[in-house]
């Protein structure tokens, strides 16, 4: 029983690492209408929707300078 517990754990952990991605925060300059993209995020499912209301948060924080923020792959 111990061995099947061991081995499921290696496979969930490795399950977890495996799906981890690279987003990018990406908004658009309301002043200049550029866009600027954000330093890369590592993420997997359990993260991502963290991090899209991190990056959905600097349309506030920017005071009005940044806007249509959202995740990219």
């Amino acid at each position: 029983m111990k061995k099947h517990v061991i081995i499921l754990s290696a496979l969930v952990a490795l399950a977890c690492t495996s799906c981890q991605k690279d987003y990018k925060c990406v908004c658009t300059n309301s002043n200049t209408g550029n866009t600027s993209y954000g330093d890369p995020i590592k993420g997997n499912v359990f993260t991502k929707k963290a991090a899209e209301e991190s990056c959905k948060a600097n349309n506030d924080l920017s005071a009005g300078g940044l806007e249509n923020c959202h995740l990219e792959d």
